[in-house]
């Protein structure tokens, strides 16, 4: 099975004095039925020297939760992962914050937007076409934008009202969405296309 380091959420838990990482376990079944082995990381040893070299990973998800800046080590993990990526060619996806993590550590910048929590919406491009997408769910506040993308990263996929929702990197095996496949009550056939193909380098 293919190993895949996923990043997970930070959240502060106030009535027990507690800070968790986190994850949809969703997530982890879907991966898992899908031939990989699901492998979350704690973004606590953000600074612990072999740790992502440990499991010699085959690919890398940066998972969706928290805006960048909200959790300092998180950022610091997912850049260390992008790192490890980069230097190994190994293929990334990210959901939602990950697309945003992979655009803000390639130098790009956020946006505000609204309309795009919660919602439900239409994918514009030759790559949604091509690869079976027509609406996709929607849970972010902040986008990427054709003024805010990161110049090494190409735009797959759009909205209407000009909100970028899938990007690649134009060199490596980066792709990133702006929507969730594990919060669809069946997984849709195009991601699962998506998951398999990305994940597996094929």
């Amino acid at each position: 099975m293919k190993k895949i380091l996923i990043s997970q959420r930070r959240d502060k838990i106030l009535n027990r004095n507690e800070e968790r990482d986190g994850m949809d376990v969703k997530l982890a079944a879907i991966l898992f039925e899908l031939g990989f082995l699901p492998i979350p990381l704690c973004s606590e040893l953000h600074s612990a020297e072999g740790y992502i070299e440990a499991f010699n990973p085959d690919a890398i998800l940066i998972n969706s939760g928290n805006d960048i800046d909200e959790f300092p080590q998180r950022d610091r993990l997912e850049t260390r992962l992008l790192d490890y990526a980069k230097i190994h060619n190994i293929p990334v996806l990210g959901i939602c914050r990950g697309t945003q993590m992979m655009n803000h550590y390639l130098s790009g910048t956020l946006s505000p937007v609204t309309g795009h929590v919660a919602t439900r919406q239409k994918l514009i491009g030759e790559w949604a076409k091509d690869n079976d997408y027509t609406d996709v769910n929607s849970y972010h506040n902040f986008a990427i934008t054709n003024e805010t993308i990161a110049p090494e990263l190409e735009i797959l996929a759009t909205t209407a009202d000009g909100v970028i929702k899938a990007i690649k990197h134009k060199n490596l095996p980066w792709l990133g969405i702006m929507w969730h496949p594990e919060r669809e009550p069946v997984l849709p056939k195009a991601d699962k296309k998506m998951l398999v193909k990305h994940l597996a380098g094929i």
